[in-house]
Order: C-alpha cells, then sequence, then structure tokens
C-alpha cells in the first residue's frame, strides 16, 4: 500500500536500509529480514508498505492492481479494481 511519506512512522524498532538502486531503498526488519517498505525517488512523497508485514492486513484492502503486465499467469485478479499495466506515479 502506499502511505504519504510525511504521515509514515515506524511504532517499533529500527528498520535496516538497503539501496537496491540509484532511485530506490528497501527497508527490512533487522531481526527476521521481513521486507517492510520500499522507497523510491520517483515519488519522493510517498512509501510503499509491505502490506502482508502489517499486524492487520486486512485494514488495508486493495484499491488497484498494478504492474498487471508482468504477473504470474496463474493469478487471478479482482475484476472490480482498476488495473494499470505499470504503475502510474
Amino acid at each position: 500500500m502506499t502511505v504519504p511519506l510525511a504521515s509514515f512512522q515506524w511504532l517499533r524498532g529500527t528498520a535496516a536500509a538497503y539501496a537496491s538502486s540509484a532511485s530506490c531503498t528497501r527497508y527490512f526488519c533487522s531481526d527476521c529480514g521481513c521486507h517492510l517498505a520500499l522507497f523510491t525517488r520517483l515519488s519522493s512523497d510517498s512509501l510503499d508498505v509491505t502490506v502482508a508485514s502489517l499486524d492487520h492486513p486486512e485494514q488495508a484492502p486493495a484499491d488497484r492492481h498494478i504492474w498487471v503486465s508482468s504477473r504470474l499467469p496463474w493469478l487471478q485478479l479482482d475484476p472490480q479494481l482498476p488495473a494499470e499495466d505499470e504503475e502510474a506515479l
């Protein structure tokens, strides 16, 4: 899920950061290695948070599908949601 960077804060612990490219930093749990978030300079006012890492992921329902052009062929998407071949910034 994408959240405004200005309103985001870690509630517990300190995430480990890894600069995976010139424009992206990925954040991981420093204890277990779980991927927590992605920051990209291409959208510097927001942060992409890994929904599966949340304590209550059901509280963050999907509102769109992105990168559908590269989805696995067996993955069924919700036809009620808008879909983008890539991610529109």
